[in-house]
Order: structure tokens, then sequence, then C-alpha cells
């Protein structure tokens, strides 16, 4: 199984795939209706194969060779980005955090911070609702199950934040994590994900 990044064939904007990996890399219907939150998007590849198996490992069997190699991949990713001032991990409610063990987004941004030479800061982000886990929610129950799940430190306010989550899906947890550092004051945000599903469309509503 091969572990080689979509080349091309993708929205820049938030990774959904084209029908044709040989298309050219134009924003998808949704994204040029509502432009998503973040100034940038980065991925490996797409949630499938081998790629899924690594991070389904990092996820739920805290596999640290998994996470070292999912978050060189992402650090390999992020190269062309702009320097950031921090990198946030996706934050976990601290019962949930309690439960797994570890925040697998935490340990995928390790590698990212210290390739860019930028300082970790998961302070920046909390996640205060404990929210339900989004797989097999709608796009509808996705917005509604994580309205103000997310507080800023006011640390962001001018800063360049790099957003790093495992999987991107419809893309709702990244816009409402970015949404919330915006309105903190940070003056962008760029997401990163190891990977992106295949199969589901992005919320056509990313504040909604």
């Amino acid at each position: 199984m091969a572990l080689a990044p979509r080349r091309g064939g993708i929205c820049p904007r938030c990774g959904a795939p084209h029908a044709l990996s040989a298309l050219p890399d134009t924003p998808c219907g949704h994204c040029l209706a509502t432009p998503p939150p973040w100034a940038a998007f980065r991925m490996h590849g797409l949630y499938e194969g081998a790629l899924r198996h690594l991070v389904l490992r990092v996820k739920f069997a805290e596999d640290h060779a998994a996470a070292r190699l999912l978050g060189g991949l992402l650090a390999t990713a992020c190269a062309d980005l702009p320097r950031p001032d921090g990198v946030v991990p996706v934050p976990l409610h601290p019962e949930r955090l309690r439960r797994r063990g570890c925040n697998q987004c935490l340990e995928l941004a390790r590698l990212p911070a210290a390739v860019l030479g930028v300082p970790l800061r998961p302070g920046w982000l909390t996640r205060v609702v404990p929210t339900r886990p989004q797989t097999g929610l709608s796009r509808q129950e996705r917005r509604s199950n994580l309205r103000g799940a997310f507080v800023a430190h006011p640390e962001v306010r001018g800063r360049r934040v790099l957003l790093v989550d495992d999987i991107c899906t419809t893309g709702t947890t990244l816009a409402r994590a970015a949404d919330c550092l915006l309105r903190a004051g940070a003056v962008a945000v760029d997401c990163a994900v190891a990977a992106r599903t295949p199969a589901h469309p992005v919320s056509p509503d990313w504040r909604g």
C-alpha cells in the first residue's frame, strides 16, 4: 500500500477531490459559492488505503511511530505555506482526552512545528463543549454539534496560525475552529490535515 500524496485534481480551498486526479486543481462549487474561513488548505492525501490505516493507528492505538510518519508527511505538505506564528492542533474536550489518553492532532502537529521552526501552541484553542463524535452526523447535525465548542486564547490576536487536524470530512470542525481563532483576532488561519475523505462534500455553509 502506498502513501503517495494526491498530486492533482483537488479543490485547493478544501481538498475535495475531483473525479480524476489528472484534472487541474480548481475550486469546487461549494468553495466558489461560500469560501471557507481559512487562508490556505494543505493535505497529504485521501482517507483510504495505507493512509487511512495510519490515521486510525494514531487516533485509536496511540501509535507514536505512525504519528511521527504522518507528522513528517504533513510537514512536507505545509512547506510552501507562509511561516505561522504558532501551530495549533484541533483540541479534544478534557473529558474525551481523559478517555482517549492523547490528542492525535497534537501528536501530528509536533513535526510540522519543529520543521517550520515555530512554537506548538495547543493552549491557543480549547474545546469547552463535550460534543458528540462527528462521525455519522449529517452536515446540519455537524454544524449544530460544534456551535460554541471552541474558545481561542487572547494571544492569537495579530498572529498567523497553522491549524492541524487528522481528517477533514465536511470541513465543519476546521471551519468552526478557524472562525473562532479569527474572531479572537488572528490575522490568518491556514489549515493542514493528514487526510481528506473522498466521499463527502464540504459543508455548503461553513458558519451555519
